[in-house]
């Protein structure tokens, strides 16, 4: 669940959590909360970065830096703790021990959190668009003339190597208040509708600062309100269809006479 709004607010917690902190262990903890390894036993500090949906959670020692890629799956998430109390948090990943008797933990049970160094093979990611938006717009409209921009508008959105960040609700948000029709190909749509892909950017950022996607299994780890998002998301709302990738997909009930999945659902 959580897509690229979360994941800077997630990244927005890491930071604003261990700023002031200096750690001393990091384990790798297995189902059970049982700790499988021990990845880091000596002093380090702690960063984190955004790129779309993956997390970068930076481990900084003495003289090496280790840079952990984190995908978050459906459930993800971080939280901070006393470290004695550590283990009452189900379906841990990552536990950091500070100097100062905290822990920051990665959790997360269903579809729960994975994590590598230096980042997941095979994964193709396009510029981040919110951090970078000039490369985000370039890649897009560079690639027009290829095949999969022949797909509806609404299953293009999901594609991280070109629209990195971007989820289940937020392309449905995208959308409605784009108000364009979600099954037109994806090259006529960006073709004819040149504030689509400011659309993409707007919708993020308003998501990020509307305190997130709170919806199913994902809370804000800050522990915000929520009432304002969900008055504003287009989730749960109008119509409903599953796509060819099997992904529920709402939209706004306006264009179901265009519905090309309806012989399928």
């Amino acid at each position: 669940m959580p897509e690229g709004p979360e994941i800077r607010i997630m990244s927005d917690f890491i930071n604003q959590n261990t700023k002031d902190k200096t750690f001393t262990k990091l384990y790798h903890v297995e189902k059970g909360n049982i700790p499988h390894e021990q990845l880091v036993n000596s002093e380090f500090t702690i960063q984190s970065d955004f790129n779309g949906k993956e997390l970068i959670f930076s481990i900084n020692e003495k003289e090496k830096t280790y840079n952990y890629s984190v995908f978050m799956g459906m459930s993800g998430n971080w939280k901070l703790v006393d470290t004695k109390d550590w283990n009452s948090t189900k379906y841990i990943r990552l536990r950091c021990d500070s100097k100062c008797g905290k822990s920051l933990l990665l959790y997360g049970s269903y579809m729960g959190p994975k994590f590598r160094i230096g980042g997941f093979t095979g994964v193709k990611r396009g510029p981040d668009i919110v951090k970078d938006f000039t490369n985000f717009k370039s890649n897009v409209e560079n690639n027009l003339h290829k095949k999969v921009f022949n797909n509806p508008i609404c299953e293009v959105l999901l594609d991280q190597k070109y629209f990195n960040g971007v989820g289940n609700y937020v392309r449905s948000t995208i959308i409605y208040y784009m108000d364009i029709n979600p099954f037109l190909s994806a090259r006529l749509a960006i073709q004819n509708h040149t504030q689509l892909l400011e659309m993409c950017r707007d919708v993020l950022i308003t998501s990020y600062n509307l305190n997130g996607g709170q919806l199913q299994d994902w809370q804000n780890p800050f522990d915000t309100d929520c009432t304002k998002f969900k008055e504003w998301v287009f989730y749960q709302k109008g119509k409903s269809v599953k796509d060819s990738t099997g992904r529920t997909f709402w939209f706004n009930e306006k264009w179901e006479k265009f519905n090309i999945y309806q012989k399928c659902n």
